[in-house]
């Protein structure tokens, strides 16, 4: 009977143990698409973001602009991000160089794409000293900090869109944060829809 028993539970934990890696497959598949608009998206799918605006330094005391690329991608179901900035009096001025990895999460549906990203940076940066009268940019530092970001981007087309972003980069010397606009472009686009024709063609 006690054999029986153990048995019964032996089977019982393989089949909980089955079903649960069942659902693990179901939940990340490499290749699972959506339809959208006559055409064919992959779900899990990887973007750049490009883009221009305006932060504030807390070392330099003046309003800055700045330019930014980012990369997202995605292992399995998790997604990361690496890419940099630049910023400095003018968009031709750049005295800081900043670059980061991050951690972060995402929701993409058919006509938005939300992501928030969190990890280390590294920034170069010259910094002015004060002396009686001037200014300069005699010191250079090279600091490691930690790097935020908050991104909402509005699709023209499943794959292209437009949207902003709220950024601070943070270490011992300075605190960059601020704002900026930027263009997506991800590599979800996998062709037509099968079986699709196009209404407004003619055969």
């Amino acid at each position: 009977m006690h054999s029986v028993y153990s048995l019964e539970k032996v089977t019982l934990l393989k089949k909980i143990l089955s079903s649960l890696k069942t659902k693990r497959i179901q939940r990340y598949t490499t290749k699972k698409e959506i339809a959208f608009d006559g055409k064919r998206y992959r779900v899990y799918n990887n973007w750049l973001s490009v883009g221009a605006g305006a932060n504030y330094n807390t070392r330099w005391p003046k309003d800055e602009k700045n330019t930014a690329v980012d990369f997202s991608f995605h292992v399995k179901q998790h997604y990361f991000r690496a890419g940099g900035f630049l910023s400095g009096t003018d968009f031709t001025a750049s005295n800081n160089y900043s670059f980061h990895l991050g951690y972060g999460l995402r929701k993409e549906e058919n006509k938005y794409n939300l992501s928030a990203f969190i990890g280390p940076s590294l920034s170069y940066f010259r910094r002015p000293l004060s002396d009686s009268s001037n200014y300069n940019l005699g010191t250079v530092y090279n600091q490691v900090g930690g790097y935020a970001v908050i991104e909402a981007v509005y699709k023209l087309k499943y794959d292209v869109g437009i949207g902003g972003q709220l950024f601070c980069d943070y270490n011992q010397v300075q605190m960059v944060y601020g704002a900026r606009i930027i263009l997506y472009f991800s590599s979800a686009y996998r062709g037509v829809k099968y079986g699709y024709h196009d209404p407004t063609k003619k055969k």
